[in-house]
């Protein structure tokens, strides 16, 4: 197996800009644009004094395919052009090494002038004088550069400051041999980097695969980042949710190739984003309309935000703007059943592949239904919290938009938009059980906020009823509304839940109330088609994140 790490330690300042200035060390356009303060290059250099770690750099050793990833920083005037065809591509560290290139080189970048930067030879700290008639502050450029330090020794010690003199002279020697440690990676191709340069943090950021994807494909007449920008600030959009980056790029590697793992999405050029970037998001506005109709009446609740990228790929490819009643429920059942099934909670890419192959043929009329293995007790759903991410919190958070809920007391339809669909401690999101008296009810806070202790009512009523008892509230809105069991029906309580809510019996109420949801999700994924259902391996489990080096 051939090496794809290389760790090397005996690299110096240097060699650095050496291979900046001869251009086979260059920035990748997805890297943030140079953003460094003066007083954090001199905390860095203060560092490099006092002989302290300032963190690894690491490169990406790549070849002229890459150049259309550069970014260049022209007012440094580093070649476009490598001496050989190679180079390699700064994946983490630019800012420090900018940071120390400008300082040592005495340059000026975005207005700012870094040959300002001095070294005190009364202090013997780095620092930007503050007053111009404060004495012993000599330019780092100066200590650095070989000409400017052979004239400024020349100058301290032929007037006798042979203590200052000595100063620079190890000043110049350390900056020109303090061992810089560099990872090298090699032997990669661009999809291999992106699990690594996935988990480097950047300046609290982490950097994705859109930053790559975004950067392949710009252009002044195309920026992929105001184009989403764009379609997210649509009045409509903004009520359904902010839409991530993926989904865009997913779908575009979809209907471009009609494979969204990470190699086709970074294979995407400018020319497939800008002839599909009109048709795509069409398509995606039609799915958002798809899945409101399976009760995603806000992006916070759908269960996988791929599965718009999957249902926009039918409109793509069957040119339709709508779905007709058997297609409709064929992919209804897929919904649903990837939903309980939690089948994109790994290897999420690759089992999108294989459902876009089963949407390929429902475009070409080749119809089949595509059911996955729901296994699921009223336990299990008795254990999932509101307040913790949940695909299977979502799925039945669908359900319960989809059942059309009204408000116990009266009757009132519940308009459920991203106030009460996007957190779970909104005012229209009600706990049947309040979670002020769940030590009266002698249940957990993990217990009150189960999600079968939850439904969604208007914010009057959700008021109204504040911490009061269910044996209080719902005997007094039994009395006043003769339709109360069909109104509690549309949350899934039926006669039984019912009467255990009015002897406040929590435990017998979620138990009740889970069987009945437990009923609706059987239902909705078809478990009675035995032989059209396909298993779902166990969940891969999830790598430990690994952070390799420190923040920029």
């Amino acid at each position: 197996m051939s090496q794809k790490i290389e760790i090397i330690n005996n690299w110096t300042l240097p060699r650095i800009f050496q291979e900046l200035e001869n251009g086979n060390m260059r920035i990748p356009r997805f890297q943030r644009a140079y953003v460094w303060e003066r007083t954090k290059i001199v905390s860095l250099l203060n560092s490099i004094y006092k002989q302290y770690p300032i963190g690894s750099f690491f490169l990406w050793d790549t070849d002229m395919r890459m150049d259309g990833f550069c970014r260049d920083i022209t007012e440094l005037g580093f070649p476009t052009k490598p001496e050989a065809s190679k180079f390699s591509f700064i994946l983490d560290g630019q800012q420090r090494i900018t940071s120390l290139y400008v300082a040592l080189r005495g340059k000026i970048l975005n207005d700012v002038d870094y040959s300002k930067i001095c070294f005190n030879l009364d202090k013997k700290v780095f620092k930007v004088p503050k007053l111009k008639t404060e004495q012993n502050n000599i330019p780092v450029w100066r200590i650095y550069d070989d000409k400017e330090y052979g004239n400024l020794l020349q100058e301290y010690y032929s007037s006798g400051r042979i203590e200052f003199g000595k100063l620079i002279q190890d000043c110049h020697e350390l900056l020109n041999t303090y061992p810089v440690s560099i990872i090298k990676s090699m032997n990669m191709e661009l999809d291999e980097v992106v699990t690594i340069f996935e988990r480097i943090n950047q300046g609290g950021k982490r950097l994705s695969l859109f930053d790559l994807v975004h950067a392949s494909v710009w252009s002044e007449d195309f920026d992929m980042r105001n184009k989403i920008a764009e379609f997210n600030n649509d009045p409509v959009i903004k009520i359904f949710g902010t839409l991530d980056s993926e989904i865009f790029t997913q779908s575009l590697a979809l209907n471009v190739s009609g494979d969204c793992t990470n190699r086709h999405q970074l294979n995407l050029t400018n020319a497939d984003c800008k002839n599909n970037w009109q048709k795509t998001t069409e398509c995606i506005r039609l799915a958002i309309d798809f899945v409101k109709n399976l009760g995603v009446q806000q992006l916070s609740i759908i269960p996988y935000n791929s599965l718009l990228a999957v249902i926009q790929h039918y409109f793509f490819l069957s040119g339709e703007k709508y779905i007709n009643a058997e297609v409709r429920n064929l992919i209804s059942g897929w919904f649903w059943t990837v939903t309980f099934s939690q089948r994109y909670s790994s290897s999420t890419l690759t089992r999108m592949n294989e459902d876009v192959l089963w949407i390929n043929d429902l475009a070409n009329g080749i119809f089949s239904s595509r059911l996955f293995s729901v296994k699921l007790t009223v336990d299990e759903l008795v254990r999932v919290r509101m307040n913790l991410r949940s695909v299977i919190k979502n799925g039945i958070l669908c359900l319960m938009a989809l059942n059309g809920p009204l408000d116990f007391d009266n009757g009132a339809i519940v308009t459920l938009d991203k106030t009460n669909a996007s957190r779970s401690n909104s005012k229209e999101n009600h706990h049947f059980f309040p979670y002020a008296l769940r030590q009266q009810f002698v249940i957990s806070q993990d217990e009150v906020n189960s999600v079968l202790n939850f439904a969604f009512i208007t914010k009057r009523l959700n008021q109204q009823i504040s911490a009061k008892h269910p044996s209080i509230y719902l005997q007094q809105y039994e009395m006043e509304n003769a339709e109360i069991r069909t109104c509690l029906l549309t949350h899934f309580i039926d006669e039984r839940a019912f009467a255990a809510a009015k002897r406040d019996d929590f435990k017998e109420f979620v138990n009740l109330r889970g069987t009945s949801i437990l009923e609706k999700i059987q239902e909705v994924c078809h478990v009675e088609e035995q032989q059209n259902i396909i298993p779902v391996p166990e969940a891969d489990e999830e790598p430990e994140e690994l952070y390799l080096f420190e923040d920029e």
